[in-house]
């Protein structure tokens, strides 16, 4: 009986406390405390040059912890400026980190000395904006009281920083110390009447917690049962669970190594057979060198045994003179010989001379082979800096993959052929509008390259400067201004360059989905169920038909797919029959993976990608966008 009576009792208490207008010393929202320094900044005025030349209205926190500005920041975001400027926020932690804003908002858990917080803002012209500070302390001072914001306003402060206020606003403002004291008076008493509602609660809290430890007793029998073996499952659920992710750590690392590996040796093997390709020549030139050298062996061989001959001759000759000097035709026979033996040498001679002109020539010729194959090899290394450089240059250009996580869910599949890549994707956001591109230039590696920046160069004037919104009428800018670009002409058949792409505007507050393509298609899935919008056949560049490009509707529902592309994917030849994948296989994929996250359908596409092509060389750059509503 006493329990039920104390329970009455404490229910009456807090009903005519909650009845009444005001209860304890009361604090606004976060929320609320947002919407409240954004109100009060727009009686303020500022102008001058100085804050006319400023992009950005800047609102700075001087708070200890981060969940207040975070939330403040998603606030801002719903506004989309004030004072015709764009809202930006800086988080401080220290007074000694403030740096000039137009705003400063102290929050009042942390107190922060008022005096030190107003001597490093002096002469910055910002407002100042705190939360229960002594009075006349601050420029902009509230409480609350009564779930209401009240504040005193120090003008004379104010007009110090050569700062305006709006005289409607300072009418609204506390003006006596007595006031503001008063308010404080108020919540003091709404205070007391807490603290006895508070001791009535501590008291039906202790009866309860009594009946709770009777419970608890019993269930921690129970528990002490299942203890025993759900600290067992837990432990090895946990050794389990590190060992599943070791693995996969590892198996990440064993790919990407086994893929460096593989362009290595690629590299390696290109090299060494340009060296082998080289090493054949010198050795037929050394071969030639060989036989030029067996050649003058064999000729000195024969000049040895014509000398020794001679000597002979030359033996016979003494003694036969000394006996047969008197016969004149012996005389002749030995000059005959000895006038060969003298033709035989030059002719020798001439002989030697031109091996070793042919020796000199050949060594020459060698020179000559590693001086181009020295040359070939900086040529090549000095190419591959230039395009590694071109595609630093085209990275820079083209958004991040992850061009708006915080926005909407996606994937972006890149795969360039080469290097550098023909394809190119693109984004932006303006006026609560997304409008994502996937564009194929014509060709691949650098010559795609260039067309793929120019397509980006194009777009961010066209959308961003120019302000065209309407995928219709981008591709129809974007048409003449790549004819104008390149110069080209129905009469010049030379230049045909150009892209074919795929625009998709999304417009989250009206939950609409615009789309309009030259040449290429856009998939839309929904319910598993899906839809093909083809593109008008004609690129975004000089051509024979040259209408005006078609723009497509859709109203969007949560869970909606679409899907925007190049044809490199598609087109890859592969599988075991050496074919084109082809769109109905790439169709069939999309549609079995509609339950996956957009992470998980990438990671889909590049492994299907990959094991399609296996050795097979890539033959067009692939670029596939997918976006989940």
């Amino acid at each position: 009986m006493k329990t039920q009576a104390a329970h009455i009792i404490l229910c009456l208490l807090m009903i005519s406390f909650f009845a009444k207008p005001g209860a304890g010393q009361e604090t606004l929202d976060n929320t609320t405390r947002s919407n409240f320094i954004l109100d009060i900044s727009k009686y303020v005025n500022w102008e001058n040059e100085e804050f006319a030349g400023l992009e950005d209205f800047t609102i700075g926190v001087l708070a200890d912890e981060i969940a207040f500005f975070l939330e403040f920041h998603n606030v801002v975001k719903s506004r989309d400026t004030l004072h015709n400027k764009g809202v930006k926020l800086v988080h401080f932690r220290k007074i000694e980190d403030i740096v000039p804003t137009q705003v400063l908002f102290v929050y009042q858990k942390d107190n922060f000395n008022i005096n030190n917080i107003l001597k490093n803002i002096k002469g910055n012209r910002t407002l100042l904006i705190t939360e229960n500070y002594e009075f006349q302390k601050s420029m902009i001072n509230f409480l609350v009281v009564e779930k209401k914001p009240r504040f005193e306003a120090n003008q004379e402060r104010m007009e110090a920083e050569n700062l305006k206020v709006s005289e409607l606003f300072l009418a609204q403002s506390i003006k006596t110390r007595e006031d503001w004291e008063g308010l404080y008076e108020e919540t003091d008493i709404a205070l007391e009447e807490e603290k006895v509602i508070t001791t009535l609660q501590k008291i039906f809290i202790k009866e309860q917690k009594e009946e709770i430890e009777e419970l608890a007793q019993k269930i921690e029998i129970q528990k002490k049962k299942l203890g025993g073996l759900n600290k067992e499952i837990t432990i090895k659920q946990k050794d389990f669970e590190q060992k599943s992710y070791l693995l996969v750590i590892k198996s990440k690392e064993l790919v990407i190594k086994n893929k460096e590996i593989e362009v290595k040796n690629e590299e390696l093997f290109a090299k060494e057979k340009v060296l082998h390709e080289k090493e054949k020549v010198i050795t037929i030139r050394n071969k030639e060198i060989k036989l030029q050298g067996e050649r003058i062996a064999s000729q000195k061989s024969i000049m040895s045994e014509q000398l020794k001959a001679i000597e002979k001759q030359e033996i016979v000759i003494f003694f036969f003179v000394i006996v047969l000097c008197m016969i004149i035709g012996l005389g002749y026979f030995i000059y005959r010989a000895y006038k060969i033996k003298k033709e035989a040498n030059i002719v020798l001679e001439a002989k030697n001379k031109k091996i070793l002109e042919q020796k000199e020539e050949i060594e020459k010729e060698r020179d000559v082979i590693r001086s181009q194959r020295d040359q070939i090899a900086y040529q090549k290394q000095h190419i591959m800096d230039s395009i590694e450089y071109a595609k630093r240059i085209q990275t820079a250009m083209i958004p991040s993959i992850e061009f708006f996580s915080d926005r909407i869910e996606h994937f972006v599949l890149f795969k360039p052929r080469d290097i550098v890549s023909g394809d190119f994707y693109w984004n932006c956001v303006v006026d609560n509008k997304l409008i994502v591109v996937a564009a194929d230039c014509t060709g691949h590696g650098v010559p795609g390259a260039f067309m793929s920046m120019l397509g980006v160069s194009l777009l961010n004037e066209i959308v961003i400067n120019k302000q065209i919104y309407k995928p219709n009428e981008i591709l129809n800018q974007l048409r003449k201004s790549v004819i104008s670009s390149l110069g080209q002409s129905k009469e010049d058949s030379a230049v045909k360059d150009g892209m074919d792409i795929a625009i998709c505007v999304i417009d989250k507050k009206k939950d609409k989905l615009q789309f309009a393509g030259a040449f290429n298609p856009m998939y839309f899935f929904r319910k598993n169920e899906l839809t093909e919008v083809k593109g008008d056949k004609m690129p975004a560049s000089i051509y024979m038909k040259m209408n005006d490009f078609t723009i497509h509707e859709f109203d969007l529902q949560k869970g909606d797919t679409f899907y925007i592309f190049s044809d490199g994917y598609v087109d890859q030849f592969g599988g075991p029959k050496y074919k084109k994948f082809m769109s109905k296989n790439f169709k069939e994929i999309l549609k079995g993976m509609q339950n996956k996250s957009m992470v998980k359908q990438a990671e889909k596409l590049d492994t299907v990608f990959e094991e399609w092509k296996k050795d097979v060389e890539q033959i067009d750059d692939v670029c596939v966008i997918g976006i989940r509503y």
